[in-house]
């Protein structure tokens, strides 16, 4: 049966106005979902130039409806569908567990997105959400949390490990906390010496400014196991390699503005790497948010109403920088 659903879609990139479609017969392996919350990411702002366009790839909601090949959720279950999704399930990738590195996959921006009260997905891309984590503070996690955990899974962060996360902001503030619950010594690195109470209140030991460094400050701290930036301003590279110990790595899942430029002799000196990583598969999600859930780990969020207006206001916070730290688009009860 065709369904209509009430959708915010675009108008331009700053406006937003409500809209019905309709959404094709639920197929054997769909969802039907009543939202409850998005979130607003970065990512979404590069598609909103799209007339028409309805974003939103942080999404969660309660199962109203399930095809008929779906046993892992049921109807009335609180669950998240983030960037991935669909994937083909049967390549080297998939197999493996990183279904994100799928040739054939589907990311987001294509599809509707969760600006909307409803949506259809695919089940084998929708999360249970576990029980202590709310609608609103789910959303982020299922792409900032995503991206930082599988950041440090993919690169085996540990827990005696030494690590320094440039930025806190909508990325940094989050690995913040998962790096304290992962039992790492956590050294947030920020160019905003204002923060430096926050960082603390997410779990960093020490905080750092990078305004301050110098020749001399760098070449006198103790070096980092691993550094995540989570920034997308350019760094000085091989000021950021020198604090690395030997064999350390640093992962960017900030992407830089222009092309990074660095000497190549001390990655090979002293077998440094610089590498990035994307969001995670099926297995990671699912232990991302179980972790959260276990450790208290919620984003820092500013609510908005779910209507053409709070997705405005929403949008504007993203892009002018302003939201402390994740937009979060909220359906009224």
């Amino acid at each position: 049966m065709v369904k209509k659903i009430k959708v915010l879609s675009t108008v331009t990139s700053s406006k937003f106005k409500e809209t019905e479609i309709e959404v094709p017969e639920l197929k054997s392996t769909e969802v039907f979902v009543k939202v409850k919350s998005c979130g607003v990411c970065h990512t979404d702002l590069y598609s909103l130039d799209t007339p028409g366009f309805v974003a939103g790839h942080e999404t969660v909601g309660t199962v109203l409806e399930v095809g008929h090949l779906v046993t892992h959720i049921q109807v009335g279950d609180l669950v998240g569908f983030g960037y991935l999704k669909e994937a083909c399930n049967n390549c080297e990738q998939c197999a493996s567990g990183h279904e994100i590195m799928c040739p054939d996959r589907t990311i987001f921006p294509k599809g509707i997105g969760g600006f909307a009260y409803h949506a259809v997905f695919n089940a084998h891309f929708c999360y249970k959400i576990p029980t202590g984590i709310e609608a609103k503070y789910a959303g982020p996690l299922m792409c900032a949390g995503a991206t930082v955990f599988t950041a440090f899974t993919n690169y085996n962060l540990k827990p005696t490990d030494r690590i320094g996360i440039v930025g806190i902001g909508g990325l940094g503030h989050l690995a913040l906390q998962f790096a304290r619950a992962w039992g790492c010594h956590v050294v947030a690195i920020s160019s905003s010496p204002d923060k430096a109470d926050e960082a603390y209140s997410f779990g960093a030991h020490e905080a750092w400014c990078s305004k301050d460094f110098t020749a001399d400050y760098t070449a006198k701290i103790e070096q980092f196991d691993y550094i995540l930036n989570t920034v997308s301003g350019n760094l000085p590279w091989d000021d950021y390699l020198t604090m690395l110990k030997p064999n350390g790595v640093m992962v960017m899942v900030g992407v830089p503005e222009k092309p990074v430029q660095l000497h190549g002799l001390p990655l090979v000196i002293r077998q440094l790497r610089l590498t990035g990583s994307l969001v995670g598969g099926r297995y990671d999600n699912m232990k991302m948010l179980n972790f959260a859930a276990r450790h208290q780990i919620k984003p820092k969020i500013e609510e908005y109403p779910m209507t053409a207006e709070g997705a405005a206001k929403a949008v504007a916070s993203v892009k002018e920088n302003t939201a402390r730290y994740r937009a979060v688009l909220v359906v009224p009860h």
